[in-house]
């Protein structure tokens, strides 16, 4: 059978591909991909993560023809479109992140709260000088995990509006490249929320970033969630 691969950011670079075909015979698992992988390319898999057709993945799931398999370098802890859904707001963005405005949206009567919380690119970082990130995604799959992160957090707190915002390309210091507004009626749960919506992201949202400093670059990476490790 063929399934498609997907590699993005450190994967991509090793591999010196962002798409390939790979052939494997019937039955064959996440995990049998990968060692077909690593021994075709000059591939490191293990740490990552997998998603089949936009969903993660564990090494022992099994595969189908025409299946779409991304393999994802732990996350990092013009635009593509966002979503409005109800009181949920999500998307990435190429476009400088505004606090103010989506404060404003999540305001209502009901609410006797309103948290935010801005992550923006920091320099030095541990000591060194970082002239800018650049941010990138396997969008279909983030949106998917953005929609997923709120039902979570909806399912722990009663809350009423929930942004979630990610930038993509180049960010600079100072600049804004995460976004997260929360509004509850009371406050301990919009803290929580959005605590908790955070520490997703980076163990989740497939976006990966790269720091650029004077003299180089290198790829940020995080941990993968526990089960879903190759």
């Amino acid at each position: 059978m063929r399934v498609q691969v997907l590699l993005f950011a450190l994967f991509r670079e090793q591999a010196g591909r962002a798409r390939l075909e790979l052939d494997l015979p019937p039955g064959s698992t996440v995990a049998d991909a990968k060692a077909l992988l690593e021994q075709q390319y000059p591939l490191q898999l293990s740490g990552g993560l997998a998603a089949i057709n936009e969903r993660l993945a564990q090494p022992g799931d099994l595969l189908q023809e025409g299946d779409e398999l991304a393999f994802l370098p732990p996350v990092s802890g013009g635009s593509f479109a966002g979503n409005t859904e109800g009181d949920d707001s999500f998307g990435l963005t190429h476009e400088v992140l505004a606090v103010q405005p989506w404060v404003d949206w999540a305001c209502a009567d009901p609410y006797g709260a309103v948290t935010s919380f801005l992550g923006t690119t920091r320099s030095p970082n541990r000591g060194r000088a970082v002239t800018h990130l650049e941010y990138e995604a396997y969008p279909g799959m983030a949106e998917k995990v953005m929609r997923q992160i709120i039902a979570e957090m909806r399912e722990r707190w009663v809350l009423g509006r929930v942004a979630l915002w990610h930038r993509l390309g180049r960010v600079m210091p100072g600049e804004g490249s995460i976004l997260i507004v929360v509004s509850a009626p009371h406050r301990p749960e919009a803290f929580e929320a959005c605590r908790y919506a955070i520490e997703r992201v980076k163990q989740i949202l497939p976006v990966w970033k790269k720091e650029y400093l004077p003299d180089g670059s290198y790829w940020v990476e995080g941990h993968a969630p526990e089960g879903h490790q190759l």
